[in-house]
């Protein structure tokens, strides 16, 4: 019987190329740094890990969003996209994600 709620995901099943929404917890922030973008002007940037009981992988939060987080909180990214970054695994919110905080 079907309850309507997609299946659970978790970081060890996150693929680049895809699209994803999952619950984590902020194991670490890096420092906000600007990047000199390709139309010219600079943006910021902040890496962070996220983490759950399966594995980790590294986010990346741009413009505003560098101040959206803090280590140890838990989040949810909603539609959060999955890229390949030197070989591994990347998650940003791209053009369609949210973050949300609980």
């Amino acid at each position: 019987m079907s309850t309507g709620v997609p299946p659970k995901t978790f970081v060890s099943d996150l693929r680049p190329g895809r699209v994803a929404t999952f619950e984590a917890t902020v194991e670490k922030l890096e420092p906000i740094r600007e990047v000199e973008q390709r139309a010219g002007g600079r943006k910021k940037v902040r890496n962070a890990v996220l983490k759950d009981g399966t594995g980790e992988i590294s986010f990346v939060l741009w413009g505003d969003e560098v101040e959206l987080v803090a280590e140890g909180e838990k989040v949810r990214i909603v539609d959060g996209w999955v890229k390949d970054y030197k070989g591994r695994p990347q998650v940003s919110l791209g053009r369609t994600g949210r973050l949300e905080k609980g």
